[in-house]
């Protein structure tokens, strides 16, 4: 029960902003640009019994090239605490990203490069995974500009060996205005 209280809560806070606005050959810059961004919060015992914490930042940036078609990019920031480890892990990144809509229905894409300490975070050393995320979504208005968005993505590039992700699948789900 916990946990889907904390799913609920997850959906209400993370906003996204996507660009669901008509444009014209001669619209200004300003109304081609959006932004917005997202917010993840977890925390709890992982599968091996360890307490955690979880803050997960995601800004954006986006441009309409026209109705159907927007390009942007994202900043990622996420932080975790494990008390019981006494250990603090920051990571931090970028995502350009490209959407294409048919009426409600889109397709994304997402490449990103998110920067980590290795598995022994107390040596200073870091590293750079990346993933290429392919996907589609829908988008269900909700009056004036506001809507949910569902997506499903699928990282073509996931390498099991490296344990930087744990699965090639993302979902999300995401308010956009």
């Amino acid at each position: 029960m916990k946990r889907a209280g904390l799913v609920v809560l997850l959906v209400i806070i993370s906003l996204a902003a996507s660009a669901q606005r008509d444009v014209f050959d001669n619209s200004k810059l300003s109304e081609r640009l959006y932004f917005g961004g997202g917010l993840g919060l977890n925390g709890g015992t992982d599968s091996y019994g360890n307490r955690y914490f979880y803050v997960g930042l995601y800004p954006i940036i986006g441009y309409m090239v026209n109705n159907q078609l927007s390009v942007g990019m994202g900043l990622n920031y996420q932080y975790y605490s494990y008390p019981d480890w006494d250990q603090e892990i920051h990571q931090y990144g970028v995502s350009p990203f490209v959407r294409y809509n048919f009426g409600q229905l889109f397709l994304y894409g997402e490449y990103t490069l998110l920067n980590t300490p290795v598995y022994n975070i107390n040596s200073g050393v870091r590293k750079t995974y990346d993933r290429l995320l392919l996907g589609a979504g829908y988008s269900q208005p909700l009056g004036g500009r506001a809507a949910i968005n569902v997506m499903g993505l699928y990282d073509v590039i996931w390498n099991r060996s490296e344990y930087a992700f744990a699965s090639p699948w993302v979902f999300r789900v995401f308010v956009s205005f």
